[in-house]
């Protein structure tokens, strides 16, 4: 993708959470798990333990400068699905979002097969 921005992305494009459920929609992925753990991370998590939502942090992850976006999804798959399938699903879903002219970048960890 190029980085000429001719087209805004929209309000929920770059959404934790409308990407999230994006994701959840596609038949071959059965769950999504939080971004790996970094300390910056630790207010999000100790309020998703004490207020018993997990959900608050099992979200894509969305890294933006402005003119370059990193999203990142750990999923759980089902075992009938060929794990680089359901990535390649993921990542297609993800890269739907952002209109041409957004560099974007997408990284789909498999973290269960069940």
């Amino acid at each position: 993708m190029t980085s000429n921005i001719d087209t805004p992305l929209s309000a929920d494009a770059l959404d934790p959470e409308t990407l999230t459920a994006a994701v959840l929609e596609i038949d071959s992925v059965i769950d999504i798990y939080p971004p790996a753990f970094t300390l910056t991370q630790a207010p999000q998590l100790v309020t998703a333990l004490v207020s018993g939502t997990p959900s608050r942090i099992n979200l894509v992850e969305v890294r933006s400068d402005g003119a370059a976006h990193t999203l990142t999804a750990r999923i759980g798959t089902h075992r009938h699905t060929p794990a680089p399938q359901a990535a390649a699903h993921v990542a297609d879903a993800l890269l739907a979002r952002i209109p041409g002219g957004h560099d974007a970048t997408v990284t789909v960890q498999i973290s269960r097969i069940a």
